[in-house]
């Protein structure tokens, strides 16, 4: 079901038909967190940019007080910014989901074909399984601390915000300001992207993929990155990056993979329509 609200934030390129680009956000965050850098400088470089804050993030509705969204529910807020995105531009836009997005984007995906997604150091199709056994496997401590931390982000601190989402040096003033915003995650979601409600890699396939990774995140490791390639059949693109890439201290490193991205998906369009 539509929520009454549904955040989109946005900045228009100077071509009117230049190519919509929708950002999705992973967990705990909202649309805001693709407008601290990434909007204006891809409205810069020639897209119409937009992020959407799924519900119960950023200024988007919240209809359950208790905070318990399901993957089916994330994927019809999506669907919802990608009709109100073609409505303005009378042409579907490319798919930018990182970590929890591209999950959500898989989800959609495995009943919607879309123009083309880029998957940022995302959960695998094989869903939040395999992201656990890893961690636990490599570094047991660190496993349980980020644990902890998905179940009560509200005791989250800004040293552990520093270590899991970023590889270099951080000012504390932005650090204190992303936590402000960040906000508890549904249960019900984590069971869902566990094993409870996978996307269906076969019909993701039908759509476009492109797969990007950071060579330093330790919450999506780059076994893992391979691992969602793999299953897609193509190669990963890398940025020298944490998970945060849209805020890390190369963001632009970053916004520039993600544009060679965007554009290998629309060179397949055209070859295919061609």
């Amino acid at each position: 079901m539509s929520i009454a609200r549904l955040e989109l934030i946005y900045r228009l390129a100077k071509q009117p038909d230049a190519v919509p680009v929708l950002f999705v956000h992973g967990i705990f965050s909202g649309a805001w967190i693709w407008e601290e850098h990434f909007l204006d400088w891809f409205a810069q470089h020639g897209y119409h940019a937009y992020s959407v804050s799924l519900r119960g993030h950023g200024n988007s509705s919240s209809p359950d007080p208790t905070g318990q969204y399901s993957l089916k529910d994330y994927t019809e807020d999506l669907k919802d910014a990608i009709q109100a995105i073609e409505q303005n531009h009378k042409q579907p836009p490319l798919l930018v989901g990182h970590s929890m997005g591209g999950m959500v984007v898989q989800r959609f995906l495995s009943q919607h074909i879309g123009r083309g997604a880029v998957l940022l150091c995302s959960i695998p199709p094989q869903g939040m399984m395999p992201l656990s056994i890893q961690s636990l496997w490599s570094n047991p401590v660190t496993a349980l601390e980020m644990s902890h931390t998905y179940m009560m982000p509200e005791l989250a601190t800004t040293g552990q915000l520093q270590r899991y989402m970023f590889s270099g040096p951080v000012e504390q003033q932005k650090l204190e300001k992303w936590l402000l915003h960040m906000v508890p995650e549904s249960q019900q979601l984590i069971w869902d992207m566990s094993w409870r409600d996978l996307p269906n890699p076969f019909e993701v396939s039908k759509t476009p993929i492109a797969v990007i990774g950071a060579t330093q995140d330790k919450l999506v490791p780059r076994m893992t990155v391979s691992l969602t390639a793999a299953t897609y059949g193509c190669k990963p693109y890398w940025v020298n990056s944490g998970h945060g890439v849209m805020l890390d201290h190369n963001w632009k490193d970053a916004a520039g993979v993600v544009v060679t991205a965007l554009a290998e998906l629309l060179a397949k369009e055209e070859s295919l329509s061609a």
